[in-house]
């Protein structure tokens, strides 16, 4: 089967399908452009119709790749304190911690900021340009896949506020210069961000291989009352028992595999890890000799000292109170679940989705450790070093990303349609 080739409209109708995170089926809708669709239970948005959406992704794609080449070929930050000087490439924040044998951050950094990106964007760019020509259906659909899979975890934006808290950390003790790669990469950053927004996954599956049988649903019903299960990646709606999507491929369950099982453990797992990254130093700081290991809390509080009060602010919510608020939030969600607590699923459902958008952004203080340990490498002078916790916080953050992954928020919205029935 090769891709279904269609007429350009300024009308775009996405298939009827069920909300991804309340269940709720929703009708095929007429959008114009500029418009887009939002299930009228939880306000999930669903679908977009965007301006030029086969030339703007390619182009943001084309760019983003040459910022990237640049942000890779000068220096990206250079430091200098009592006429002795070190100069950093955008790599080194990498190649320093595999150095020094911090192998998980390293490939943390690499997948992260380089790997990921460059799959991303290759993949959009190679979809769109054979979009209306000969390309096997499978290669289409793994493509289509892996692009759905992987944005969450691209992080070039939470890097770039990584290497501007560092900037302001090392300000008041030298004399820093920003250079060309520096600002390749925050062409980069931008250029990959406009990239994502200006591309709608429903619009991308139903452009390649057409819309999907027209179904008679009630919008009032939930998918899996009424015997179907959307797919997660492309939209689709199939009969519940269907082993994998008809469109994309994709694995089709009725509810997330696991159930609240696997997130309760992956949950645990980061409430044990999070003691030690706030107990060990996450970096060494070693001047004239003497060694100052400095914990998260410990940074927040030298940097309070120092006047740098928006800075400490920001590194203290995102490394310290968003990863515990994140556990705890996630722990009272899945504790609501199993309890079969029925009261205010658009609350509940709102605090998941606010835990989902900052926890990603929990890797700042992994991010800045980074840059500070691969650009200061004055041996006689002064040497930063990633300390242990800095392993430990990374392995927080992925995890609770994960839990939140494996957390099914129509499981709040089920326990309403049982009580619905039971009434």
């Amino acid at each position: 089967m090769h891709p279904v080739s269609h007429q350009h409209h300024t009308t775009y109708v996405h298939d009827a399908t069920a909300c991804e995170e309340c269940d709720l089926l929703i009708p095929a809708t007429p959008l114009e452009v500029g418009q887009a669709s939002c299930c009228p239970r939880c306000g999930h948005t669903l679908s977009r119709h965007l301006p030029q959406q086969e030339l703007r992704p390619i182009s943001y794609g084309f760019a983003a790749l040459i910022m990237f080449v640049l942000a890779n070929a000068f220096t990206f930050m250079s430091f200098s304190a009592k006429g002795v000087g070190q100069e950093m490439t955008f790599l080194q924040s990498i190649t320093t911690l595999v150095d020094e044998g911090y192998l998980f951050l390293g490939a943390v950094l690499s997948l992260t900021l380089i790997g990921l990106p460059l799959v991303y964007m290759g993949s959009i760019m190679l979809v769109l340009w054979r979009i209306d020509k000969d390309l096997h259906s499978n290669a289409l659909r793994s493509l289509g896949r892996l692009l759905c899979r992987i944005k969450p975890w691209l992080m070039v934006d939470v890097f770039l506020v990584g290497v501007l808290i560092s900037l302001v950390k090392l300000m008041g003790m030298a004399d820093i210069k920003m250079g060309l790669s520096f600002w390749a990469f925050v062409g980069y950053t931008v250029l990959l961000i406009k990239m994502i927004s200006s591309l709608d996954q429903m619009w991308l599956w139903q452009r390649l291989f057409g819309p999907t049988e027209s179904r008679e649903i009630d919008p009032e019903a939930g998918a899996l009352e009424s015997g179907l299960v959307g797919c997660h990646i492309c939209g689709a709606l199939s009969e519940v028992g269907s082993h994998s999507c008809s469109r994309c491929g994709g694995k089709l369950h009725a509810r997330k595999p696991g159930g609240l099982n696997r997130t309760w453990a992956l949950l645990f797992t980061s409430a044990i890890l999070y003691i030690p990254a706030n107990v060990y130093p996450i970096m060494d700081t070693v001047f004239l000799g003497d060694d100052s290991p400095s914990t998260i809390l410990g940074g927040v509080v030298l940097l309070w000292a120092m006047g740098s009060y928006p800075i400490a602010a920001v590194i203290f919510f995102a490394s310290v109170v968003v990863p515990l608020v994140k556990i705890l939030a996630l722990f009272w969600l899945c504790y609501m679940v199993q309890r079969g607590n029925v009261t205010s699923p658009l609350g509940k459902l709102k605090l998941y989705r606010m835990t989902e958008f900052v926890g990603r952004w929990s890797m700042i203080d992994v991010f800045v450790v980074a840059i500070l340990a691969g650009l200061i490498r004055l041996d006689n002078l002064m040497t930063i070093y990633p300390g242990p916790a800095a392993v430990a916080f990374a392995g927080v953050v992925l995890i609770t990303m994960v839990a939140a992954m494996s957390f099914d928020s129509r499981l709040i919205w089920d326990l309403q349609q049982g009580e619905r029935e039971r009434e």
